[in-house]
């Protein structure tokens, strides 16, 4: 196995290896440790009260509430001083539903990032981000907030077309070229590293969310960690490939191949 090419903020997650398989409650304990740190560190506290994982096995969720009635905590991490670009650790207020029937531990991977650069076309509300590539090409290593937002607002005059998307509260209306996409995410990414590794809920899909890491981190060469529920109960040895179908955000559509006895990974 090659060494880690994750660029990570915290030291957390950099004991881990690709294809090391995790128990529940320890991948937990991690996304609450980074939690934990943004709140040492004084980033500011937004977003909702809730703190933990949830599970509809054992608890009443809201079918159609706001986060199933469980609105998570979040962290202003922004630069750019817009209370936009927010941190806030996957597991919390995800729905744990199978814990304990169907799965007890998850996956961890580290996916190459040349996939990405090469394949993502899309992020979730944003379906090209070939202009925002460029001006992520255009903004280098500009530390410089002034300077950025006056790039921004130079791409605002070339590419002024309209774009409108529904979210849980309301339709969004923004410049097509930036809608979804904020700079700040992307600077904290290329200056400090990733927070929290993306993490699904699911064996059978993944990357209908976290989109955005997967463009930024790649884009500063960092390839990419994600947790997947691994579909052994307690950790059993699995010798199959193992099938994951990844959402629509590429050129082409894609199928993750896993072999967990191999320790190899293929997108088909």
């Amino acid at each position: 196995m090659m060494n880690s090419r994750v660029r990570y903020w915290f030291d957390t997650f950099k004991h881990l290896k690709s294809f090391d398989i995790v128990p529940y409650q320890e991948v937990i304990d991690l996304y609450l440790k980074n939690q934990s740190l943004l709140e040492e560190n004084k980033f500011e506290k937004l977003g909702g009260d809730n703190e933990r994982p949830i599970n509809s096995d054992i608890e009443e969720l809201e079918k159609d509430g706001f986060w199933h009635g469980f609105p998570p905590r979040y962290y202003n991490i922004d630069p750019m001083g817009k209370k936009v670009s927010i941190a806030k650790a996957d597991v919390v207020s995800m729905d744990m539903t199978g814990l304990g029937k169907t799965w007890t531990h998850f996956l961890y991977l580290e996916l190459p990032y040349e996939f990405f650069n090469e394949f993502q076309t899309r992020v979730h509300s944003n379906d090209d981000v070939s202009i925002y590539r460029k001006f992520l090409d255009e903004i280098g290593n500009e530390k410089d907030t002034e300077k950025i937002q006056e790039l921004v607002d130079k791409y605002d005059e070339l590419y002024p077309e309209l774009y409108s998307f529904k979210n849980y509260f309301r339709v969004v209306t923004d410049l097509k070229w930036r809608q979804d996409l904020e700079v700040g995410q992307y600077m904290t990414i290329r200056d400090n590293g990733i927070i929290y590794p993306i993490c699904f809920n699911s064996n059978r899909f993944i990357l209908s969310r976290g989109t955005h890491r997967t463009l930024f981190l790649a884009h500063t060469k960092s390839d990419v960690p994600v947790f997947i529920q691994y579909p052994k109960l307690n950790g059993k040895d699995m010798s199959e490939n193992w099938d994951i179908e990844l959402a629509k955000n590429f050129s082409e559509k894609t199928i993750l191949r896993v072999n967990v006895k191999n320790k190899t990974i293929k997108f088909l």
